[in-house]
């Protein structure tokens, strides 16, 4: 029987993940950009076929949560530190992310944000947005967020920050107890922006009512918030009994023990949690300070902190707590691939585009060996990371 011949690069691997099926083996063909058919078996043959005998295939990774990493910084408001961390973190399996951004104060918020929605490069990762923790939190809360970033909710001061970022502004974290918050929820709501809880002292009733009527996200679950209580379950308990609330879990082993990320995924689901890093310019490096918000934090032994001790974000990788999530046999790949892909893309705003493996979608893909390591990337059908097997 003749093997069909379609336009475009074929990819075969041992597994498909899509991740709502395995294909094992599985095919994937990519023309123009896009996915453009997938199946089970040896597929047709095409312009090019790559042969990813002994890998697995999964969506690119989406993270909603980082600063920077590699080295570069979001917050140093230089715009080549974003094209460097987007030529940086597809080695990680990361394809799309919201650059996430804190400052040392609102002034220092608009330069980072005007810096990111500058910078122009032509290959990476694809920046689907920007993603503000603050700053209208609640000082109570603050975790590593430095004082003077931290400040009385106002619906001018959201604007201009809304202004800075050119529209790319898609999540933003409020405290939704502190006085004046709910009208720059409403405000943020009514600009597409999408509202998470956290660095917030809020108790059970005052995050259910978020999330009953603005509220769909709750940033770094139990970091930055009052803890869970059996008389008091707070934030996590409000989201958990919203049917709908996501979560974010930093599942590097530091911010969550990893009994309490079973937990949280047993909870709510692998279709409910969002795995983000978190990530600082110290991740994929080794121990060294750099300055966050003002503020020294040094790596040492895979924690960073501030000089009190404060977790002060991490040095995590994407890829890393893929692992660590299978690892520690919290869910099988599928559902880490879900955590890591499906979920975050559908926070962003871009799930109709990012987070699977299927028709129509973005060909962001990811090559995954048998240990977890990522081996080749590709965004937008173009490889733009490989290690040379032996």
């Amino acid at each position: 029987m003749m093997v069909p011949m379609e336009s475009g690069r074929v990819l075969r691997a041992d597994c498909v993940i899509t991740p709502d099926r395995e294909l094992a083996p599985g095919w994937v063909l990519v023309d123009g950009g896009k996915i453009k058919d997938l199946g089970e078996g040896q597929g047709p043959e095409g312009d090019e076929v790559v042969d990813l005998a002994g890998l697995t295939l999964a969506p690119g990774f989406v993270d909603l949560h980082v600063h920077g990493g590699g080295g570069f910084s979001f917050d140093s408001g230089i715009g080549r530190d974003l094209d460097g961390y987007r030529r940086w973190v597809v080695s990680t399996g990361v394809t799309s992310f919201l650059a996430t951004v804190i400052g040392g104060s609102v002034e220092g918020g608009l330069r980072s944000l005007k810096a990111i929605v500058g910078a122009k490069v032509a290959d990476g990762a694809e920046l689907l947005g920007c993603n503000l923790e603050g700053p209208f939190l609640n000082a109570e809360r603050p975790g590593a967020i430095p004082p003077s970033w931290i400040t009385a909710p106002d619906v001018e001061t959201f604007e201009s920050l809304f202004d800075a970022s050119g529209g790319l502004l898609r999540l933003m974290t409020v405290a939704p107890e502190v006085p004046g918050a709910g009208e720059v929820i409403r405000a943020a709501r009514d600009r597409g922006v999408a509202i998470s809880v956290g660095h917030s002292d809020a108790i059970y009733d005052e995050a259910a009512s978020a999330f009953e009527i603005d509220a769909t996200h709750v940033t770094h679950a139990f970091n930055g918030m009052r803890p869970y209580h059996h008389r008091e379950p707070g934030i996590v308990g409000a989201a958990l009994d919203s049917g709908e609330a996501t979560i974010e879990v930093i599942a590097d082993g530091v911010h969550l023990h990893r009994g309490a990320v079973s937990m949280l995924v047993s909870a709510f689901g692998a279709e409910r949690v969002a795995l983000v890093t978190d990530a600082t310019p110290l991740a994929g490096g080794t121990e060294g300070s750099v300055r966050l918000g003002g503020r020294e934090a040094t790596l040492r032994k895979g924690r960073v902190m501030l000089a009190d001790g404060t977790i002060a974000g991490s040095a995590a990788t994407m890829d890393g707590l893929i692992r660590n999530v299978v690892g520690w046999g919290v869910t099988d790949l599928a559902g880490a691939v879900r955590m890591a892909s499906t979920v975050p893309s559908e926070v962003s705003g871009a799930g109709d585009r990012k987070g699977r493996i299927e028709r129509g979608y973005d060909a962001d893909l990811v090559a995954l060996d048998a240990g977890l390591s990522v081996v080749r990337t590709w965004t937008g059908g173009v490889l733009r990371h490989e290690v040379k097997m032996r």
